[in-house]
């Protein structure tokens, strides 16, 4: 473009250069000849210059459309995509918004432009959407800023939060912050997650926790306790004559029972308390908290009480009852496998009691000969 300037800037000092020539009197032939020589040049010249230009002209024409179609490409890319894409400035105020995320927010994509992005997470997020955008304004241009992905919700305009996962980057167009932010629907990773962690650590035909579930729990219960100068329970119990109507009935009827059982159990014990399924007809529970042994007992006195009335299972009505064996902590045993032992020889003494009935463990109880015998009867 320069050239072009300085070629139109010559061809006018050559017309005023024969302006001034043609004006000179008389008129000489010689110089009229060479005035129409200039001016032949001087319209070549003009004509070039056009040309030219008109060339220039089709060029930034072309490259207009180019980046026209560049332009859509990216808005199809950008609205085809099949995660949610936010950009927005520094303070989280939205800019641009894909499909994905409006139809995410069952909104109207253009209704997104100019609303803070908080106003779409869940009011127990928010502190921690301020926190960062509070650390990405206190950053330096030149700093680094790591930016790992994490996850949050989202709400929509209707129906629950969306589980998602952000991944966050920064740019800055025009000196000014940008910040891009890729939504990614996580509901089904999610659920399939939840459904993996229940079948680990849930039993599947009570629905209590399972023995994985014990393992995780126990420890922690007992070092809480040590903390807290408090007690904790560990009992082992067990369905006193379940494998007689499980032989006679079935195995249908005795799963039935087994889930109607553990109901009950579950409504005698508090919040903090944990009810495990150990295998076949045992169950493991843990009561944490304890100041004095005497809500041992009480708790144990409810159990007993609530498997009074009969089941009922399909066109048959069940009695039955149920063996308890308890260790406690700290007396009994320091660590999840020497209370679980201990409570399991206090359970066989109830069990050579009569049944129906709790035993607390007793040291003596180590050395019984009586437990062969009683898993014998048991069968």
């Amino acid at each position: 473009m320069k050239m072009m300037f300085t070629r139109i800037d010559a061809v006018q000092q050559r017309a005023l250069l024969l302006r001034d020539r043609a004006s000179e009197s008389p008129i000489q032939p010689g110089l009229l000849a060479l005035a129409l020589d200039d001016l032949s040049l001087v319209l070549e010249e003009l004509r070039a210059a056009h040309e030219e230009l008109i060339e220039q002209n089709q060029a930034l024409l072309d490259y207009r459309n180019q980046i026209e179609i560049e332009r859509q490409r990216y808005q199809d890319l950008f609205n085809l995509a099949p995660d949610g894409y936010l950009v927005s400035n520094d303070k989280g105020i939205i800019q641009a918004a894909n499909v994905a995320i409006a139809t995410l927010l069952q909104l109207p994509q253009e209704s997104l432009i100019d609303k803070p992005l908080m106003l779409f997470l869940p009011i127990q997020k928010r502190a921690g959407f301020y926190d960062l955008l509070t650390q990405l304004n206190q950053a330096s241009t030149s700093q680094a800023l790591p930016l790992k992905p994490w996850e949050t919700q989202i709400t929509p305009r209707q129906g629950p939060a969306i589980d998602v996962a952000i991944t966050l980057s920064t740019s800055r167009e025009g000196g000014e912050a940008r910040l891009h932010w890729l939504i990614r629907n996580i509901t089904r990773q999610k659920q399939i997650e939840a459904k993996i962690h229940h079948q680990a650590f849930y039993d599947q035909l009570t629905g209590l926790p399972n023995r994985a579930s014990l393992d995780t729990y126990l420890p922690r219960a007992l070092a809480q306790a040590a903390r807290q100068s408090t007690q904790v329970a560990v009992a082992f119990l067990d369905l006193d004559r379940f494998k007689a109507i499980n032989d006679t009935l079935g195995h249908s009827v005795g799963d039935q029972l087994l889930r109607q059982v553990a109901q009950r159990l579950a409504h005698c014990l508090r919040q903090e308390d944990l009810l495990v399924r150990w295998g076949g007809d045992e169950f493991v529970l843990v009561l944490s908290r304890l100041t004095a042994i005497e809500s041992v007992v009480r708790t144990c006195d409810r159990i007993l009480e609530s498997l009074q009335p009969d089941f009922s299972v399909e066109d048959h009505r069940l009695p039955m009852t149920i063996s308890l064996g308890i260790a406690l902590f700290p007396q009994h045993g320091s660590d999840p496998s020497t209370l679980l032992r201990h409570a399991d020889r206090a359970l066989y003494k109830a069990k050579h009691n009569g049944r129906n009935t709790y035993r607390f463990y007793q040291p003596a109880l180590s050395a019984s000969p009586l437990i062969p015998e009683i898993l014998e009867a048991e069968g």
